[in-house]
């Protein structure tokens, strides 16, 4: 049936009034359309509120701006971290302002972020997991699956805090040394680890290849694990959210850390003697968004006193 323009508009009208009732998805499969349609004629036929002209007495100023663009270059920061940054040395500035600044300025992509999964790691107490795992040194021109230096992390999983150490390569025998020292790490700041975290990786079991290889001994990295009384968790096959903690800290690394070195020209040693420093500064002057903006150690000096 042949229908005029104003018939069209007004049959468009009823099922937008019809999508404010009963929601856009409900509405499109009822009457047969995309949503993306639905937002078409929304758009074309209910006039949308302009925004201001010119300066508004609420746009962040100058100075602001450009301290927000500042702390995000050097720092990579998001904006909630840069929000309390800037508070920090009385810079006052919004996060969602700061989100604006960021997005006009190409510094960060537009858009809301993605809801993930909400669930809340189990971590009641400092030593109930200890997450482990290794990180190639990104050196210039080095492929990460032959790296020259590597990087091994030991992060509790309640109180954020870490240590780090360096080792020329990865091996079961170097894992099983960084574990002994990460455990007297701990120790000596009154936390007893009760259980350890690591992905599959054979410097740290062997159960992936028992069958296939007719492998019977237990892997070092499991025996010594015994031995302290520790639990050894293995996350699952391609899961790394199962080891978050640890991969969450090695993206920090490199981009408050090993960005700002010039890896190809240190040796082992001062690269090693870096690497201390950044764990004082990551343990005990960073803030962390986890730990309610304030430094891990922090955190459990104020868990324990609770």
């Amino acid at each position: 049936m042949l229908r005029t323009e104003e018939q069209i508009v007004a049959y468009r009208r009823h099922i937008l009034r019809e999508a404010v009732r009963n929601g856009v998805a409900a509405t499109a499969r009822a009457y047969g359309f995309s949503r993306a349609t639905l937002y078409l004629w929304r758009d074309a036929l209910i006039p949308r509120k302009r925004g201001p002209h010119g300066t508004v007495r609420w746009r962040t100023d100058v100075e602001r701006e450009e301290a927000v663009i500042m702390m995000r270059e050097a720092t990579n920061y998001g904006p909630k971290r840069i929000k309390r940054e800037l508070a920090l040395v009385g810079v006052h500035v919004g996060e969602h302002a700061i989100r604006g600044i960021l997005e006009r300025k190409g510094l960060i992509e537009r858009g809301l972020k993605k809801d993930g999964d909400k669930r809340r790691f189990y971590a009641p107490y400092p030593g109930y997991q200890v997450q482990i795992d290794t990180k190639a040194v990104p050196d210039e021109g080095i492929d990460h699956r032959s790296a020259w230096r590597h990087q091994y992390t030991a992060i509790d999983a309640t109180t954020r805090l870490r240590f780090l150490w360096l080792y020329p390569d990865i091996s079961k025998w170097n894992a099983v040394e960084f574990l002994k020292k990460a455990l007297t790490f701990f120790e000596e700041l009154g936390i007893s680890v009760e259980s350890v975290r690591t992905d599959n990786h054979s410097i740290f079991t062997n159960e992936r290849y028992r069958e296939s290889r007719n492998i019977w001994h237990v892997h070092p990295f499991t025996r010594l694990c015994r031995r302290r009384g520790i639990t050894h968790w293995l996350s699952q096959f391609g899961t790394p959210r199962h080891n978050c903690f640890v991969e969450r800290s090695h993206r920090v690394d490199d981009e408050e850390f090993y960005r700002h070195l010039e890896l190809h020209r240190m040796t082992d040693e001062t690269l090693l003697a870096e690497l201390r420093q950044w764990q004082h500064r990551y343990n005990c002057l960073r803030l962390h968004s986890g730990c309610g903006y304030v430094p891990p150690l922090r955190h459990y000096l104020n868990l324990r006193e609770k």
